[in-house]
């Protein structure tokens, strides 16, 4: 007689105990997406912004106890550098006389080192303004004595030739960067002066300028004028900038009752 074997049924506590242990994983495992989820910001937009379109970088508040990396701010695109949004770069009004600005270091297309320097060569038909009393080593070009660096011309900007970095900018009201060295023939007694008859003990001689490669000409001065140049020279290191593209603005007082104004683009490498 043959043997009839009985199919075994699992019991309601296998089920029960399989179960509440699948429950269990799923929801470890939805928990983890759904603080995933929150912590990066959300999913990915499926519509990315374009290059050159402007980002709002936030800076995390430190934490020793968090690591704080949020690749969603740079998602997509590369930042581009600050521009100077200023009405003082364009030729007029306070920004008379451009042209004194004869040339730059780095020029267009060019970078510097974090250990190099940034120059203006300047000239004018009287050696170009610096601050009231200042005095320069007649060597080496150092500055000896500041003399009044925050005296304001008649135009409410600053008579010591001046570097802003964007944004900011003077006519926001931004901290400027002063000369480290200065060449040239320049003027510390700032006067509405319309000759060349300045008082000697006014004039301050500072070392030869450096030699001024592709230098645009100053249309303002007549045949046969005498051309005062000078030359400001910055530390790179003195900025306080990582290697990157800023855009930089140079406020200059000439020789008499005008200033120039140049904006420009400035790699450190």
């Amino acid at each position: 007689m043959p043997v009839i074997r009985k199919k075994k049924k699992l019991s309601t506590k296998k089920i029960q105990k399989g179960s509440i242990g699948n429950f269990f994983v799923y929801g470890v495992v939805g928990l983890l997406m759904v603080l995933g989820y929150v912590a990066v910001g959300g999913l990915p937009s499926i519509n990315p912004p374009q290059n050159e379109t402007a980002v709002d970088v936030v800076t995390p508040t430190p934490n020793p106890a968090h690591n704080n990396l949020q690749l969603q701010t740079f998602g997509y695109i590369t930042p581009t550098p600050t521009q100077v949004k200023s009405s003082l770069c364009t030729s007029g009004g306070i920004n008379e006389e451009p042209y004194i600005i004869t040339s730059y270091s780095p020029a267009a297309g060019q970078s510097v080192d974090e250990t190099g320097q940034v120059k203006v060569w300047v000239t004018d038909e009287n050696p170009p303004y610096i601050a009231p009393q200042e005095t320069i080593n007649p060597t080496t070009g150092a500055i000896i004595n500041k003399g009044t660096q925050d005296a304001l011309a008649p135009d409410n900007y600053l008579y010591e030739p001046a570097l802003y970095i964007a944004p900011h900018t003077a006519e926001t009201g931004g901290s400027p960067f002063f000369p480290n060295l200065i060449k040239g023939t320049v003027n510390n007694v700032p006067e509405p002066y319309y000759s060349a008859n300045i008082p000697s003990q006014d004039i301050q001689n500072g070392p030869p300028v450096d030699q001024i490669t592709g230098a645009q000409q100053d249309p303002h001065l007549l045949p046969g004028q005498t051309a005062h140049t000078s030359e400001y020279i910055w530390d790179v290191s003195s900025l306080g900038l990582a290697t990157g593209t800023y855009q930089a603005e140079f406020l200059i007082y000439d020789g008499d009752v005008n200033r120039g104004i140049g904006c420009v683009s400035i790699t450190i490498q």
